[in-house]
């Protein structure tokens, strides 16, 4: 359904809102055209790589970590993992100019497919880092779905509106990191149910 829903949006967006909202926010271009070309996302990998390193250390010298440092470090795990599939796999398939060369650049193609490069607009690689970590952390907490929610609905206008992104990249990105997120937090909650049955299991009768 998630699916379906995602491939419509897709569609309706690359066929009637991309352009003319990118050339709405044109004037942006120039402004934050490093960070649309990769400064942004390089932050957000190396503070999540920044975490994981603390929390790995954190758990040699205690000898354990908290089930909360725990989520932290397997939604980061799931996030950079997304990251990297998405850059590699996924921007290279599909070959999107993002909105800096297709309008400065000239790139009038919509779509270069298998020439894409880590550049390349579709999916977002910021919508799937960030939205892989947030969705991970719902679904093992969900009561925090209210904040991320508000949170990755401002990153999504900010990347639109700073023209780093297209309207239908995010929407991609938004997809790919959540199904990411969702997979890695059911694989740990059953991961922790089966350790806990087979604790239970040991207990003395």
């Amino acid at each position: 359904m998630f699916l379906f829903l995602t491939l419509v949006g897709v569609f309706i967006s690359i066929r009637w809102i991309d352009i003319p909202v990118a050339t709405h926010f044109l004037p942006n271009i120039d402004r934050f055209a490093v960070v649309g070309h990769g400064l942004g996302s390089s932050i957000l990998v190396a503070g999540e790589m920044t975490l994981i390193t603390g929390l790995a250390v954190a758990r040699i010298i205690q000898g354990h970590l908290s089930q909360k440092n725990k989520a932290l470090f397997i939604a980061c795990c799931a996030s950079l993992s997304a990251f990297a599939a998405n850059d590699y796999v996924l921007k290279i398939l599909f070959g999107r100019p993002n909105p800096f060369d297709h309008f400065v650049g000239a790139q009038a193609e919509l779509f270069h497919y298998f020439k894409g490069d880590q550049h390349s607009s579709f999916p977002s690689g910021h919508m799937v880092i960030a939205t892989a970590f947030a969705v991970t952390l719902i679904r093992l907490y969900p009561k925090t779905w209210p904040f991320f929610f508000v949170l990755l609905s401002i990153a999504n206008v900010a990347l639109v509106v700073g023209d780093w992104h297209f309207v239908s990249d995010t929407i991609a990105g938004f997809f790919v990191g959540g199904t990411a997120g969702f997979i890695a937090g059911e694989l740990w909650l059953r991961h922790c149910r089966t350790r806990n049955e087979d604790l239970d299991d040991r207990a003395p009768g």
